[in-house]
């Protein structure tokens, strides 16, 4: 903001002569060259889904058009021919009114498109500098005419592009000068002009327009309350009073359609705004298994984004019931709209295995088509869930077959932390492509991808490292160094929970520590239990202690040097090393007692380390109250783990 004052101060020259001063002059030259050294260079293009939620907007009567019909309807009388445009850009603006002054504006966009001239080229600066200061001569609708003439204009590099920005920050200002006098329907009107111009995220008055609706939204219409969560989308920032919002949607809720619901979650997504109220969520989830079979794809995913961002726990089967309602609508969505499908389960931890071997089945058909992005949550779903899609062909292999293709080499360059997320997911399936897993690990992809520093990888990074570790000893890999995985594995790992640290710890933390201190009932005191980090990929340690040949316990402390820490760690000796992995209430499948994919392919890498390992559910745990019931359920777990790597 303090920068575009600047340039608005260089810009707007506050006294003026029908002969422009030379410092006048040499400011507007200074002013267009800082534009054009500027590093801000912004191409906004109007997506999908904005353009298909504005149609909707207009097709209810609750937005203006955008669509101006100015250059068809008065063509003939904008036509300007060589001979006039010349003429005309010599005549003294000083003495033109500013109606004549506007009326030129649409004239000469319309040359400007017809011999692809720019609003940057210097011959325009002079009229630019006069129309500009004409603007608080407009009234609203010659206002409203000069934005439709900008939009018609041939389309700018920049909204910092010299004169292009002279014209719109100027409309900002006098609209922020109107803007305490005009009703809620005349914000609402002035706002989509920002926005048809693409200046959304830069404009003054758009921002403080929606601050003000936001303030009064007890007093909006359900179609304004629809036109200004669309809008907040746009800003993708949330206003001071966004609760307010909330609250209204959720007393005027059975005004809404699918569509106006669909438009406003888009606005709480876009902003980083979770809905507070899971009934009005709920009411969302409903509206949708009614309207199921008719609901556009595209708002679809916008109801499906929100819901998956504000739901953190569910509290009954309504997730469930809305994937078994849209598992038939499947093949007509599209592969994004089934993407998020697909998260909306993953997410809540709800599984739905129809739903997801449907979403296999379509995807795999049109594979070659499919977003990295979108593969690497496709594949994130189904490791989560531990689940192989029934398709013809391995949907694995089909993902791993096109990863190869030398068609994906330019995406994976732009998107190089999905493909690394993406092998990475497809280990906890334990599938371990090699010449994949060298790729991500390449110094050049690396450096390409996360810079020159280790401390910058991703967590996906460090598992490629120590999987192959583990499961491709004998392969040609591109390996981390162990300093890199020790500065890792800092920062990536929690601290173990310990009863000598006092502070609020989590739910599962808490858990942690009760099996510990059951554990060292059992076992014979503190040496004989820790909390170690064996697999530093992973964000938790796990509980390790140790028995001999005969199953006496043995004491475990001090058995893993601290100079060790972020490596991997295998059995210090032949005794028996048993590992327990806690498996907290966010590790479980609702409605299970099935651990998440993370959690499973933990106890698969333990045991290919030579440990045994048993996995320890919060589903299970949490409902043993005595301390004799939970150390018979541990033994009986620990006997499991031992009898199943016999």
């Amino acid at each position: 903001m303090f920068i575009r004052q600047i340039v608005r101060v260089i810009s707007y020259p506050k006294f003026r002569n029908a002969s422009v001063s030379k410092l006048d002059h040499n400011l507007r030259i200074c002013s267009r060259n800082f534009h054009r050294a500027s590093n801000l260079c912004l191409r906004v293009f109007m997506e999908h889904e904005n353009r298909y939620a504005y149609s909707i907007l207009e097709n209810k009567g609750y937005a203006v058009s955008l669509c101006n019909n100015i250059y068809i309807n008065n063509h003939p009388k904008l036509t300007l021919s060589e001979q006039e445009f010349k003429e005309v850009l010599q005549a003294d603006w000083s003495k033109k009114s500013h109606i004549e002054l506007f009326n030129y504006f649409p004239k000469f966009g319309l040359y400007c498109s017809e011999h692809n001239l720019s609003i940057s080229n210097e011959i325009f600066d002079t009229y630019i500098d006069y129309l500009t200061d004409s603007f608080k001569l407009a009234t609203d609708k010659e206002l409203e005419s000069i934005f439709h003439a900008l939009s018609n204009w041939p389309e700018v590099e920049s909204i910092r592009t010299r004169n292009f920005i002279e014209v719109w920050t100027a409309l900002d200002d006098e609209c922020l000068n109107r803007y305490k006098n005009w009703t809620h329907s005349e914000l609402l009107s002035y706002i989509p002009l920002f926005y048809m111009v693409n200046v959304t995220k830069y404009s003054d008055f758009f921002v403080k327009s929606l601050q003000k609706l936001a303030s009064k939204a007890k007093q909006l219409t359900p179609g304004q309350l629809v036109q200004t969560m669309f809008f907040i989308g746009i800003w993708r920032k949330s206003p001071f009073d966004m609760h307010n919002l909330e609250l209204e949607i959720k007393k005027k809720y059975d005004l809404f359609t699918i569509d106006d619901l669909a438009i406003m979650s888009m606005g709480f997504f876009k902003s980083k705004t979770p809905i507070r109220d899971m009934d009005l969520v709920l009411k969302m989830i409903d509206s949708i298994i009614a309207d199921s079979k008719n609901v556009h794809e595209v708002s679809l995913a916008a109801l499906l984004k929100v819901i998956r961002y504000s739901t953190k726990q569910t509290t009954d089967d309504r997730i469930y019931r809305l994937l078994d309602a849209l598992q038939h609508e499947i093949p007509r969505l599209s592969i994004m709209c089934n993407v998020h499908l697909a998260l909306v389960g993953t997410s809540t931890l709800n599984l739905h295995e129809e739903c997801l071997h449907k979403i296999a089945k379509t995807v795999i058909k049109s594979i070659s088509q499919t977003r990295m992005k979108d593969l690497e949550r496709l594949v994130l779903t189904y490791s989560t869930f531990n689940l192989i899609p029934k398709t013809e062909e391995c949907f694995f292999l089909k993902v791993m077959e096109e990863l190869r293709k030398p068609e994906r080499i330019s995406e994976i360059n732009s998107h190089g932390r999905s493909f690394a997320c993406c092998i990475a997911y497809l280990g906890l399936l334990g599938f371990y492509p090699v010449d994949l897993i060298d790729k991500v690990l390449n110094k050049d992809f690396l450096k390409l991808t996360y810079g020159t520093y280790c401390y910058n990888y991703g967590r996906e990074i460090l598992t490629l490292s120590n999987v192959s570790k583990i499961f491709c000893p004998g392969a040609t890999v591109n390996n981390l160094q162990d300093k890199h995985v020790q500065i890792m594995a800092k920062k990536y790992t929690d601290y173990m929970p310990s009863e000598d640290y006092v502070k609020q710890y989590n739910i599962t933390e808490r858990m942690v520590l009760d099996v510990m201190k059951v554990l060292r009932e059992t076992q014979g005191g503190h040496d004989y239990v820790v909390g170690e980090h064996i697999l530093s990929h992973h964000q938790r340690g796990d509980v390790v202690i140790c028995n001999d040949q005969s199953g006496a316990p043995v004491e475990v402390k001090d058995k893993f040097p601290a100079r060790d820490f972020g490596l991997l760690r295998r059995p210090p000796d032949s005794n028996t090393w048993i590992v327990l992995v806690i498996a907290g209430r966010n590790a479980i499948i609702n409605g299970t007692d099935n651990a998440t994919g993370f959690f499973t392919s933990k106890i698969r890498e333990l045991e290919a380390m030579g440990y045994h390992a048993a996995l320890v559910p919060w589903s299970k745990y949490s409902k043993l109250n005595k301390l004799e019931e939970k150390a018979e359920f541990l033994n009986s777990l620990i006997t499991y783990s031992l009898r199943k790597t016999k």
